[in-house]
């Protein structure tokens, strides 16, 4: 008898369906898989055979055949256990063949019939969506993760013998306790360990991370060792709104195709990525065989803090001069074509020098003038032009640390900065992007959106600086958001005035004095 299932296989992040066919003839004992399976589908044999019998489920003592459609992708990984066992109950006609139409299904067992979490939960919740098909089978895992896709069934099985009850109605699918057939996420109930007002002065710096999280800006924070650059990296998370439902639903398909903590739950704030500088290339933005997401992908819909920017290799730097603009990443590998989202906050940090001390007001540099030179070539004038907000960060008196005025907290930087994204987002309605910082625009039609006399303080600028036609439209966007944070209709001259002076406060750029 010949019975089909439908599962799927993760290609990148997502879903590509598989069709298990199953085929159960008279003949001597044996099992056999074809179509292309990977090491791990062809140890499934062994699997299978305990879970079911186990269960308490009888395995068939003829011949199994098992195809993988289709034949020319490759199935790596144990998903495949669930749906594979289920055809060939229904095979054996312990199910009914019709039980199996009508869902997704996917699950890793164990020897004891317990079924595993999985990598693609949500990617298989999103698969039966687009393909019509109402409900899933899921590990009860990943149930969670599952249910962030409104509109589809997700029934969650701890056991074989949950799923196989589930197909006939026997008894009642485990839904789980918290299912929420709308999509709604869980709630998070662990608060921002840090706050901003820890941060003593360093107003320019409080500003600039504030304009960077209202118009998701890339900023590059540039100052001597212990003068608070890191302390204020840690702190942007906390000002930044809430994900989204469909943000939620992008980032964690990432983290479920991938595997990484907090899987198998749902991603339940704004990531935080700060990976080492020795990482390379294809860490940071993702390969391997087969590819996987790297940490600017993982970093989607949050933030990625690039710490001692100077140290990264010169190739990881410059490979995000792309993904900065894009807010994606392709690769093709193997016949097969990856699509990485990875729309993320670039935050960097640097030492203005290699001792530390340029610009210091109370230290000597020691650095040689070549060794100067050197160090600023590090960056790429192609990379500083994608950086919107450039700023030095100065040490604080020591007399101000022990002062009892503190800055505002995090809590009031950030009902500003939501204010701000809610008018980004009924302007932007309909784009793919909805933030100053990453809408696609011309630097023609951006200067159109300032007033008068903003558009042309920027001009004549823009010839007495010798700034490139994308550090202008860089700066046309930091003075929208600088409008937008001041209730502003139209960016004006103050704000152009603003967001030009971050364009010339940082490493590398124009009249920078070190």
């Amino acid at each position: 008898m010949l019975v089909r299932a439908l599962s799927f296989a993760v290609l990148g992040i997502d879903a590509v369906p598989v069709v298990v066919e199953t085929d159960i003839t008279h003949g001597l004992p044996s099992y056999t898989v074809v179509g292309l399976p990977g090491g791990a589908v062809r140890e499934s044999d062994d699997r299978i055979r305990a879970a079911v019998r186990n269960s308490g489920l009888p395995f068939p003592g003829r011949k199994v055949t098992v195809n993988l459609a289709p034949a020319d992708l490759r199935k790596d990984g144990s998903l495949l256990d669930l749906p594979i066992a289920l055809s060939v109950l229904s095979a054996e006609g312990v199910l009914p063949g019709e039980a199996l139409a009508g869902w997704v299904i996917a699950g890793e067992l164990s020897l004891d019939g317990t079924v595993r979490p999985i990598r693609g939960a949500l990617a298989q919740a999103i698969l039966a969506r687009n393909l019509r098909i109402p409900g899933v089978i899921t590990p009860f895992d990943n149930g969670d993760e599952a249910r962030l896709v409104p509109g589809v069934r997700v029934v969650a099985v701890r056991s074989l013998r949950e799923a196989a009850a589930a197909l006939t109605g026997e008894e009642p699918p485990s839904d789980g306790p918290d299912a929420d057939p709308g999509g709604a996420k869980p709630k998070d109930t662990d608060a921002p360990a840090s706050d901003l007002s820890d941060v003593v002065g360093q107003p320019m710096a409080r500003r600039a991370l504030e304009i960077a999280a209202a118009g998701c800006h890339a900023m590059l924070l540039v100052g001597p060792p212990g003068c608070g650059k890191t302390m204020l990296a840690e702190r942007l998370a906390g000002i930044l709104p809430d994900l989204s439902a469909s943000e939620a639903l992008d980032a964690t398909r990432i983290y479920g195709a991938a595997g990484e903590p907090p899987w198998p739950r749902p991603l339940l704030r704004r990531p935080f990525r700060a990976p080492h500088p020795s990482i390379t290339a294809a860490g940071l933005l993702g390969g391997g065989i087969p590819p996987r997401p790297g940490e600017i992908s993982f970093a989607h819909c949050g933030v990625l803090f690039l710490d001692e920017f100077s140290e990264f290799h010169a190739d990881v730097r410059e490979a995000l001069r792309q993904p900065v603009e894009s807010g994606e990443i392709r690769l093709s590998r193997s016949g097969h074509r990856y699509r990485f989202p990875c729309r993320f906050l670039l935050l960097a940090a640097t030492n203005p020098c290699p001792c530390g001390n340029a610009g210091h007001p109370r230290k000597v540099c020691r650095c040689s003038p070549p060794l100067l030179d050197r160090f600023s070539r590090k960056f790429s004038g192609p990379l500083l032009d994608r950086i919107d907000l450039a700023v030095s960060v100065q040490p604080v008196a020591v007399e101000a640390w022990s002062g009892e005025a503190r800055g505002e907290s995090s809590v009031a930087v950030r009902r500003r900065v939501e204010t701000c994204r809610v008018v980004q987002e009924a302007r932007y309605a309909g784009r793919a992007s909805r933030t100053n910082g990453t809408v696609r625009f011309g630097t023609a039609e951006l200067l159109r959106e300032l007033t008068p006399e903003a558009g042309a303080f920027l001009t004549r600028a823009a010839e007495r600086l010798s700034l490139s036609g994308r550090a202008i439209g860089k700066a046309c966007r930091v003075a929208r958001t600088i409008a937008d944070l001041a209730a502003e209709r139209r960016a004006g001259l103050p704000h152009a005035a603003e967001a030009l002076q971050y364009r010339l406060s940082g490493f590398g750029a124009p009249g920078d004095s070190t």
